[in-house]
């Protein structure tokens, strides 16, 4: 019985957060930030030892990108707006439709975030590449040992 409370009382937090996060969210963080903007891309150009030619190639390619991304941001912002709307109003057809929506241009976001990566990747050195891995396997193992264990 208590590993049923356990499970009931995940799902509940899980649904509780959903739900704050759909009330909360406008649109989805502008993830290139972590990229190739601001201060993490210059941490990233300072520990990755970026030549001037690469920054400037990295710059570039995360310009298009955000700009790419920028009408699909839009649309996310008015699919989310809708979204809560139909929450509201507790309409479940409009709620499955715009959820499949948003997803498909999170999606969309994800591919044009993912490709300009890609593209990044390809101008780094060897050495370059193989600190990139290190330190997204830092960040990774970081993230686990933050993460709680499930209870089953």
């Amino acid at each position: 019985m208590k590993l049923f409370r356990h499970k009931i009382a995940a799902w509940t937090a899980v649904a509780a957060l959903g739900a704050a996060s759909l009330f909360a969210a406008q649109t989805a963080p502008a993830r290139f930030h972590e990229h190739g903007h601001g201060r993490m891309g210059a941490f990233f150009g300072n520990y990755l030892n970026l030549t001037d030619a690469q920054k400037t190639q990295a710059k570039s390619i995360f310009q298009d990108a955000r700009q790419s991304a920028q009408p699909v941001r839009q649309q996310l912002t008015q699919t989310r707006q809708a979204l809560r709307a139909a929450v509201q109003a507790n309409d479940a057809a409009q709620i499955q439709q715009l959820s499949n929506t948003e997803g498909s241009q999170i999606g969309q976001l994800t591919a044009i975030r993912s490709s300009a990566m890609a593209k990044v990747y390809q101008i780094l050195t060897p050495d370059q590449q193989q600190k990139l891995a290190q330190l997204q396997q830092a960040r990774k193992a970081a993230r686990q040992k933050n993460v709680p264990a499930t209870q089953n």
